[in-house]
């Protein structure tokens, strides 16, 4: 049933995207390496990958909203913990927006699907939030942006101590 309710949302954040009034202004890719923090520690620090998408300004120019899905794997050498599918709301703040090199901070509410691998009826979901930081650089004459980023995901705000930092480097096509 989460799979189901999860699938719903991302669907939703899919055709919302896809419409006429609120279109994407750019695709996002990104991945990286996630570091296990608190009670993640036991395991592994392992990649993570993502898609987000640009759909513009909010309230003023330099506030960008960019939602999203992410997955990453928890694992270790004597245990597969769990994979954790987020979705984003991610809000970013680039106070030099038209710089070549432009820095931004963010952060953003996630929701995160843990399905874990050696219990099958006991996946979970919870609500997080994101805190990042980095800087995007800008290809001149093509539309692409290249960007950085660090990322602290606290999986579960309720319990605080499910947490990744993630360092990701992405690339922005733009429309």
């Amino acid at each position: 049933m989460k799979k189901a309710v999860f699938l719903l949302i991302a669907g939703c954040m899919v055709v919302t995207m896809l419409a006429s009034e609120a279109s994407a202004r750019s695709l996002i890719l990104k991945g990286g390496w996630a570091l296990m923090r608190n009670d993640f520690s036991r395991a592994d620090d392992t990649w993570t990958a993502g898609v987000f998408f640009d759909m513009g300004t909010f309230l003023f120019h330099s506030l960008r909203f960019k939602p999203g899905v992410d997955f990453v794997e928890v694992e270790s050498n004597d245990f597969k913990y769990a994979d954790i599918w987020g979705i984003h709301l991610d809000w970013y703040w680039y106070p030099m927006q038209n710089a070549p090199i432009s820095p931004f901070l963010g952060f953003g509410p996630s929701l995160n699907y843990l399905n874990f691998n050696n219990r099958s009826d006991d996946d979970d979901s919870d609500a997080g939030v994101d805190l990042f930081v980095g800087a995007s650089f800008g290809i001149r004459g093509t539309p692409l942006t290249v960007f950085l980023e660090a990322r602290y995901r606290f999986i579960d705000i309720a319990a605080r101590d499910d947490n990744i930092l993630a360092l990701n480097l992405g690339v922005e096509i733009n429309f």
